[in-house]
């Protein structure tokens, strides 16, 4: 694995701040209150703490260096203290006496699951107590909103055995992340369900008040603070190999039902039963026109930004799983998705959930007729003319 890029993690420092709302003319004060939560963050305000020649910046600086473990960070800290010198800022010699930083551990926990095929996603917050844990539960799903809320008291040991349960059972592996991306997750779930008329169950607001009185947090995907966009946008076969994606056991419910491929099947169907006989190529051809109209249809409109949500998370879930060719795989895909004007088309992941599932129903609905033709006394008039047309030749 090559070793972590400065100018790399420092874009995903300054992303990151930006994030939690420390702009760029941000003060040592502001500065060193974000320090101690990213390396990448912490990366970025060693190198404006460079720019601030003062005493406050130095002290700012020798704590950061006490208290992180990252190399690029601790360089990054010499570095700024050497330009700091330069401009006439005076440099304590010796072992920094400034007491290091001090990190809580989070408040707040936070844990998600992936992305299923129906777009459904777990979401869980939990607040160490006195004795135990408070246990939030959530399910949101992409676009619709929040489908269930509920809060319980629990262990930090029946919290990791619903962990490893979850695995064993059904596969579904918790990430540990940023409570407050799980809480904006839910809070924008709840939004999404009452403007779209969906019921929830449970009040999601009175039940995080328990938790934390702190304001919903707007956040971008993890993700962003995880890859660099522009380098995987300088790589188009990304795209072309996302079908890859399907591989993994955590796309496994990744397809379409009947209900959405109904018009297409419909429409391929049709053709099929015609009185008029077409020749395979005909045939092949309808299908092929009813799978590019699917694909961009199925991927369109309101769909398309769901779809471009879900890819995103999935890329952050097989980021932080160890699988990062599949999360730039996915990333790529959320891009292509969100620039594009037709839909799934030319990405490989879109064309190939689109392509095997008609062909799927199709099949199924083929073998079904032809059971009913076999048990049937009757001929339709289209058995009627193949079998003419069979006889004659």
């Amino acid at each position: 694995m090559s070793k972590p890029d400065r100018q790399t993690q420092l874009r995903l420092g300054e992303q990151r701040l930006e994030e939690w709302g420390v702009p760029v003319d941000a003060g040592v004060a502001a500065l060193r209150q974000a320090a101690g939560r990213d390396p990448a963050a912490d990366l970025a305000i060693a190198a404006r703490l460079g720019a601030h020649p003062d005493a406050a910046s130095v002290e700012a600086l020798t704590a950061l260096e006490t208290a992180s473990s990252d190399k690029l960070v601790r360089k990054e800290v010499k570095r700024s203290l050497y330009r700091l010198e330069r401009h006439g800022v005076a440099i304590p010699q010796g072992t920094p006496t400034t007491p290091a930083l001090t990190i809580p551990p989070p408040a707040v926990e936070g844990y998600l699951s992936a992305v299923d095929g129906s777009g459904d996603q777990l979401v869980w917050l939990a607040k160490p107590r006195a004795g135990g844990l408070a246990h939030l539960f959530a399910v949101i799903n992409d676009p619709n909103g929040l489908r269930e809320v509920d809060l319980s008291e629990t262990t930090r040991k029946a919290l990791r055995a619903a962990r490893h349960q979850l695995l064993e059972r059904h596969e579904i592996r918790m990430l540990e992340v940023d409570w407050r991306y799980c809480d904006f997750l839910i809070d924008r779930g709840m939004r999404w369900a009452v403007e779209k008329g969906q019921p929830v169950s449970g009040d999601y607001p009175r039940l995080r008040s328990q938790l934390t009185k702190q304001p919903v947090t707007e956040m971008q995907p993890l993700i962003f603070t995880r890859l660099d966009v522009a380098a995987v946008r300088a790589q188009p076969q990304l795209v072309t190999e996302s079908a890859k994606l399907l591989e993994e056991k955590e796309f496994r419910t990744w397809f379409f039902d009947r209900d959405a491929l109904k018009p297409y099947l419909d429409e391929v169907l049709e053709a099929k039963s015609s009185p008029l006989i077409l020749h395979p190529s005909q045939q092949q051809e309808r299908f092929r026109v009813a799978v590019e109209r699917a694909i961009e249809e199925l991927f369109a409109g309101e769909m398309r930004a769901s779809w471009v949500r879900r890819l995103e998370e999935m890329a952050y879930f097989l980021h932080e799983s160890d699988r990062p060719e599949q999360a730039q795989r996915a990333l790529a895909a959320a891009l292509a998705l969100k620039a594009g004007s037709r839909g799934g088309r030319d990405i490989d992941i879109c064309e190939q959930l689109v392509r095997t599932g008609l062909a799927a129903f199709l099949q199924m609905e083929e073998e079904r007729q032809a059971e009913e033709s076999r048990t049937s006394l009757v001929l339709t008039p289209q058995q009627a003319m193949r079998e003419a047309q069979q006889r004659r030749r």
